[in-house]
Formats: structure tokens, sequence, C-alpha cells
């Protein structure tokens, strides 16, 4: 099971954390994923100057914005 946790902090939500959530959906259903794939909510993860906070089984990504999450999560 993959793990992947989105920040919901205020600054994190501000820059469309909301959006994130909703495209991670979309590409699981799209990939089929539904039993191999979990969203989670998380509070700040420090990295507001560097990209929305997004972390796949504990590793952080850094830079990632709504216009490259789908890619980011596909590498």
């Amino acid at each position: 099971m993959v793990t992947v946790e989105v920040c919901i902090g205020s600054a994190c939500y501000v820059k469309g954390s909301n959006e994130v959530v909703t495209i991670l959906q979309e590409l699981i259903k799209e990939k089929g994923w539904e039993d191999q794939v979990n969203v989670k909510g998380a509070f700040c993860m420090q990295v507001c100057t560097q990209g929305l906070g997004l972390r796949v089984n504990g590793k952080q990504l850094l830079g990632v914005g709504l216009h490259n999450v789908k890619e980011v999560l596909l590498q």
C-alpha cells in the first residue's frame, strides 16, 4: 500500500492543496489504484517555501505545485 500525504495547513491550502487531493483522487481512479493508494491529510510539513507539502511513503517531495503534481507522482 502506498501512502500519499497532502498538507492541509493554511499556507498549502491557499496554494491549492485541496485541488491536489482532487487530482490525486482522479489519478487513482484513472489508473485503477483504489486498492493500492491511501491518501491522507497532514498538517504542516515545514516546506511552505518549496511548494505544496506532499509525502509519498514518508518521503518528502519538493517543488510540487498544481502545474506538475500529476507528473511528479507518476515518476
